[in-house]
């Protein structure tokens, strides 16, 4: 059975950025190929099981490879069984009532994804541009009744459409989620946490050291990634704040490092303490309340771009493979002034 790589639940809970201007990203991918072809999963399983006399799963499985059985026994949970039951179970999901509405409601809304391919497009030449010995995923849309926005497995990038679906969607209400999440829940949010997730998926966040600092740093090179690899992406796409929240960090940038300095916070090793500072939410605990969330992923990013300023021959990847927080921190010479 295929293994998850990383499952990114509700990507969209993205982070924060601030443009960078930095002229080492602006980088000419325009020789670099990408074609994608975005396999529609949701449709061709629904469409292959619509003759009820058809219990051999093979052709679909051969079609979708690893992420057939990754989504069938790891998503939805259906028992490694004969195909006969495996059918059996897949379209009971099909059919449930609900699901069978959001279905339709992806079918309409996603009738059309060229405004994803195109981006999807520029993000793999992107990719390629940093990393050419790597394989490019394949992408694949998909419907899991809001479980996951974003699945990434070795060889696949999979994205739940029924998560973009509008900040008003019908559904979102009912699942209890708090309005600063849904309303990211929009298609132009799809792309972004396509790159979180994969992003995740090549820098798991559970090799990182439970530590303030390392987290920050952390999230500031997710954000330089996304920087990297979306560098036309509007700021608050990627990070989910709007155009005046950005603006408060700008303006209390050296307040909030002195809240983290004076409470010597750098190096709190208590997760209870720690995440607030770097969970979503709507806004931050101990700042006012035109804070956005996870001002110190905020933080963290601009540490990494003074550092990659001060540092001109440490590469993207070189960034992303350092795992001394502080090291970055001390070469960064990361000190706002008020």
């Amino acid at each position: 059975m295929a293994t998850i790589r990383n499952v990114s639940v509700l990507v969209i809970l993205s982070v924060l950025f601030i443009s960078c201007g930095d002229n080492r990203l602006d980088v000419d991918v325009s020789d670099i190929e990408s074609d994608v072809e975005i396999m529609r999963f949701e449709q061709d399983l629904a469409a292959y099981l619509s003759d009820t006399s058809v219990n051999d799963l093979t052709p679909i499985r051969k079609q979708y490879g690893e992420f057939f059985d990754m989504f069938t026994h790891q998503v939805l949970g259906i028992p490694q069984e004969n195909d006969t039951m495996i059918a059996m179970n897949l379209r009971f999901f099909l059919k449930d009532q609900e699901v069978a509405e959001v279905m339709a409601d992806v079918d309409s809304a996603f009738s059309d994804v060229k405004d994803i391919k195109k981006e999807m497009d520029s993000f793999l030449k992107h990719y390629r541009y940093y990393y050419p010995d790597k394989e490019v995923p394949k992408v694949v849309t998909y419907v899991s009744a809001f479980n996951y926005a974003v699945i990434t497995t070795h060889e696949t990038i999979g994205i739940g459409l029924d998560m973009f679906l509008g900040k008003d969607y019908v559904f979102y209400p009912r699942m209890g989620l708090p309005k600063y999440l849904s309303n990211r829940f929009s298609r132009e949010y799809a792309v972004v946490s396509v790159i979180r997730g994969w992003y995740e998926s090549d820098y798991d966040v559970r090799d990182v050291k439970k530590e303030l600092l390392s987290q920050m740093v952390y999230q500031g090179k997710l954000l330089y990634y996304l920087d990297a690899m979306a560098p036309d992406m509007a700021d608050t796409l990627k990070t989910g704040y709007s155009a005046e929240q950005l603006t408060w960090c700008e303006e209390n940038e050296a307040s909030i490092w002195a809240f983290f300095i004076e409470n010597k916070l750098l190096f709190n090793t208590s997760p209870s303490e720690y995440l607030k500072y770097i969970n979503e939410g709507p806004t931050t605990s101990g700042f006012p309340k035109e804070s956005p969330g996870k001002v110190g992923a905020w933080i963290g990013y601009r540490i990494v771009q003074q550092y990659m300023k001060k540092n001109p021959d440490i590469t993207l990847v070189d960034l992303l493979n350092e795992k001394d927080a502080n090291a970055i921190l001390e070469k960064s010479g990361y000190k706002p002034q008020k």
